[in-house]
């Protein structure tokens, strides 16, 4: 996990354990403040008042289509895209100057997009009619048309009723400013924008050949906004710049303008006060669903639509609401990942691709992997972590991108809660509900986190986790430390003696005591909640294709050495909750996995309400059956990374 250091002049990173500049966030360096000539001059569709339509020209049922507006002399302040007639359109990104859609049937469509520019009094009406001629043949469809900042990442996938495993698939580019570092990945793309002088549009190519020769293709619009991005701002000196198409959930919320200036922009470089941004819990502290998303800043509308729907439905909701007290904003964006708090904002930044429900919210997601997945790959172990519920995982649901499957209620909220339990540990961990009325209005979360420090402090000078060898492990897995070469050498055996004796819920939280408090918060309310169960296990790589346990446990926090500690970050983080030592004495004891198994065939380790620390026979274990696809979805987790990314700006 990278820390932020707040320096006099700039801002520079360090994980726990090591240090760094600006230079070495972990992260890979954003793409040069340079432009790039075109690979080819990209035709507008139409003209009008000094905008510029670009988008497909043939277009036919079933096809994925974009279109994308560009000012030819001006800054487009804000855009809103309507559809005025044919077949219902599902345009999930109608603010943003691109948008990409399925054509459903073929017929007549109209869109209206009004525009207004910086400065101007009122908007810029244009529509624009096509036609989707009948099908013939089934087409390749690019997912999806989006607009990016300048020297921002993107990513595209391609969907084909080809076999695309067996056909050949070429991407290239076809017309607009040359991108950066394109890198063809199968059925994906990835690639950085250069910087530009105005807004700019990019047309990307895929074409898939069957091995009979049949020929599907689809071209992708992307367009590039020039925008201001200060090089000591709190993003872009983390190597990120992120994007310009947020808006808050609610449009008359009281925030609206403090929370678009204060929490997420390529030019935020100071941390606002609680006069202009408070914490939840300084302005009430029974929030309702509608004060959370009054502080909701999203890219895309559906994203806080699923967020109230959580709210509102979940079993955690309730904890949610109190929870989010301790945090001014809630960022949702299809281009955070990972998920992290910081408190040089006091929000939480929460990655779209656990809120999605339909596939075509899913397109309009960043599928650029986290930067982190590389780390630690010259290990001879891996510890691995899931949720189960009921012997089964939790999340239960398989959903590979290209069978374009709908989400259950019950995936999302498992995939929500955990990430929002753990993420908002952070928060409260910083600010918790004992501090809320006593910050000045003119001070600031940066500043009181420097002059009060943390419960996670407290926590590590009370109960210190003792193993130097897994802190040193954790910071090459999580961190990006280089392996030395007696790392190099431990396999699931060797850890035993590591881990299994210390007080730690998991691996992760031995990179730093920040998310030591939040997982040992997170697993608690996990079981406590929603009766979901934590497993982790050591793991040999080498020679192992089976994933054999060396050692494992499910329920580890509710282990009699690691329970103080759990009170501890509960009671500080949720006093809503009561008592939790007769909680935890009504939880299950837990339970060690089979070592003589695979971490799949360890799934079912007996009844959920067991008393005592044992583990199945092989037998029973043996008649748990996992299909090909399912093993090779499930065998992502074996990475064992945590999706949360911790921020935090030194003393």
């Amino acid at each position: 996990m990278k820390y932020f250091f707040l320096l006099p002049v700039t801002m520079v990173l360090t994980a726990c354990g090591g240090s760094g500049s600006s230079e070495n966030t972990g992260r890979d360096p954003l793409p040069p403040p340079v432009t790039t000539p075109d690979v080819a001059e990209l035709e507008a569709l139409t003209s009008q008042s000094g905008l510029s339509l670009y988008g497909d020209s043939s277009i036919t049922s079933f096809d994925s289509v974009g279109f994308a507006i560009t000012a030819d002399n001006a800054e487009i302040a804000s855009i809103s895209w309507t559809q005025v007639s044919g077949p219902s359109l599902q345009i999930l990104s109608n603010r943003s100057q691109t948008i990409g859609f399925d054509v459903p049937q073929a017929g007549d469509y109209m869109l209206r997009a009004s525009v207004t520019l910086e400065g101007a009094n009122a908007p810029i009406t244009m529509e624009h009619s096509f036609t989707a001629a009948e099908s013939v043949q089934a087409n390749a469809n690019v997912r999806l048309d989006h607009s990016v900042v300048e020297r921002g990442s993107v990513s595209l996938r391609v969907n084909s009723s080809l076999d695309l495993e067996q056909s050949t698939i070429s991407w290239e580019q076809i017309a607009g400013p040359e991108v950066l570092d394109f890198t063809p990945q199968e059925d994906d793309l990835f690639f950085d924008v250069p910087e530009v002088d105005r807004d700019r549009v990019v047309q990307i190519r895929v074409t898939v050949t069957s091995p009979s020769g049949q020929v599907q293709s689809d071209d992708s619009f992307i367009t590039i906004d020039n925008t201001v991005i200060n090089e000591n701002g709190y993003f872009p000196d983390n190597q990120q710049v992120v994007s310009t198409d947020m808006f808050v959930f609610n449009d008359d919320s009281p925030f609206k303008n403090a929370v678009e200036d204060c929490v997420y922009n390529n030019v935020l470089d100071r941390t606002c006060t609680f006069e202009t941004l408070p914490l939840i819990g300084q302005t009430t502290s029974t929030p309702t669903i509608e004060d959370i998303l009054d502080r909701t800043l999203v890219s895309h509308e559906w994203m806080g639509e699923r967020f109230k729907q959580y709210l509102e439905s979940s079993a955690a909701g309730p904890d949610m609401l109190n929870l989010l007290r301790g945090v001014t904003a809630v960022v949702i964006s299809y281009d955070v990942r990972p998920s992290f708090y910081w408190v040089a904002t006091g929000a939480i930044y929460l990655d779209a691709d656990n809120f999605w429900v339909t596939p075509n919210e899913r397109d309009t997601l960043n599928e650029a992997p986290d930067f982190r997945a590389n780390f630690g790959n010259d290990l001879n172990f891996i510890i691995p972590w899931r949720y189960v519920k009921n012997n089964e995982y939790y999340p239960a649901g398989i959903y590979p991108s290209e069978q374009r499957g709908m989400r259950t209620f019950e995936d999302l909220e498992a995939d929500i809660s955990w990430l929002m339990y753990h993420e908002l540990g952070h928060a409260n961990d910083f600010f918790p509900p004992n501090t809320w009325n006593t910050f000045s209005q003119s001070s600031d979360p940066l500043t009181e986190f420097r002059q009060n420090g943390t419960n996670s402090d407290i926590l590590d000078r009370s109960f210190p986790l003792r193993s130097d060898e897994m802190h040193a492990l954790a910071d090459v897995r999580f961190a990006g430390v280089d392996a030395n070469d007696v790392q190099k050498t431990y396999n699931g055996d060797d850890l035993i003696p590591f881990f299994e004796p210390d007080i730690s819920p998991a691996f992760y939280s031995y990179l730093n005591e920040r998310e030591d408090f939040a997982t040992l918060f997170e697993r608690f309310m996990m079981k406590y909640r929603l009766d979901a169960s934590a497993d982790v296990a050591l793991i040999t790589r080498e020679d192992n294709p089976n994933f054999i346990v060396s050692w494992g446990q499910r329920d580890r926090f509710n282990h009699a050495d690691i329970q103080a500690r759990v009170r501890f970050a509960v009671e500080n983080v949720l006093p809503e909750v009561g008592d939790v030592e007769a909680i935890q004495a009504s939880l299950p004891a837990p339970v060690l996995m089979n070592s003589s198994l695979s971490w799949f065939d360890n799934l079912v380790l007996g009844q959920s309400n067991s008393n005592s620390v044992s583990a199945l026979s092989s037998s029973t274990q043996n008649n748990i059956e996992v299909s090909d696809q399912i093993r090779e979805f499930r065998e992502q987790e074996l990475q064992g990374l945590h999706q949360d990314e911790f921020k935090l700006p030194s003393q």
